[in-house]
């Protein structure tokens, strides 16, 4: 069960810098009638389901979070991995139901962000306007990038491509690498792969030294080795 921790502040907010409030001067923030809350929720819990009324977006204050879509024939595709300062769940702007669920793989806290308010407040507010423009952009990117990873890739280079963005955009990198808390499993349905096929060209970069693994920590120590795996067919 989701746990409420607390009214969000975006004045006092240890992220505001990577919200869609981060260019608000401090003196707009003061006069925000704006109704937040922060929650928390436990690894496998689900935020929301596909499906259902979207009244809520979100912000990723902490932790890791997937949106999943159930396939005709059963399985689960994860679409998106989101990180810190990622905006979701704004579904409700177009006045749609959510069209994903939202599961938590660790440990994840998120302010929540009622739409009616913060659609209200895009008309109010062009700075607010601009950055939910500017993350729709960056959302849309980055499921094109996706559709060309699953549509023109093979699958080492598919795997060699992500494990290469997680380690160039992890925020909190150290000597043993940067956190990698997803299973195979989740991997594999991030990627189109099955658990089999990510397992042995993890197991196969280990022994040829282009990467390490210990517990959920990730370390590449070949980057331009893995790149070449990414790259094969140029299609980088």
């Amino acid at each position: 069960m989701s746990k409420i921790v607390g009214k969000g502040e975006c004045r006092s907010c240890p992220m505001r810098h990577l919200s869609i409030f981060a260019e608000l001067p401090e003196a707009r923030l003061d006069n925000l009638h704006f109704r937040t809350s922060v929650l928390t929720y436990r690894p496998g819990e689900t935020i929301y389901y596909q499906g259902d009324r979207s009244e809520a977006a979100y912000t990723l204050r902490r932790g890791l979070v997937k949106l999943t879509k159930m396939l005709p024939n059963g399985r689960t595709q994860i679409t998106q991995v989101l990180r810190t300062g990622d905006l979701f769940g704004w579904d409700g702007f177009a006045e749609l139901a959510y069209n994903h669920n939202a599961v938590a793989i660790t440990e994840v806290e998120v302010c929540r962000l009622p739409v009616r308010e913060l659609d209200a407040l895009r008309y109010e507010d062009r700075v607010v306007d601009r950055a939910i423009l500017r993350r729709w952009v960056k959302s849309l990117r980055e499921s094109e990038d996706m559709m060309l990873e699953l549509g023109a890739k093979k699958a080492a280079e598919r795997l060699a491509s992500f494990l290469l963005d997680w380690w160039e955009n992890a925020p909190d990198r150290d000597e043993e690498g940067v956190p990698l808390p997803l299973s195979r499993t989740e991997i594999g349905e991030l990627l189109g792969l099955t658990i089999e096929t990510v397992s042995r060209f993890l197991s196969d970069w280990r022994k040829s030294g282009f990467i390490s693994e210990k517990g959920h920590k990730l370390r590449i120590l070949d980057p331009e080795g893995l790149k070449k795996r990414a790259c094969s067919s140029g299609v980088c």
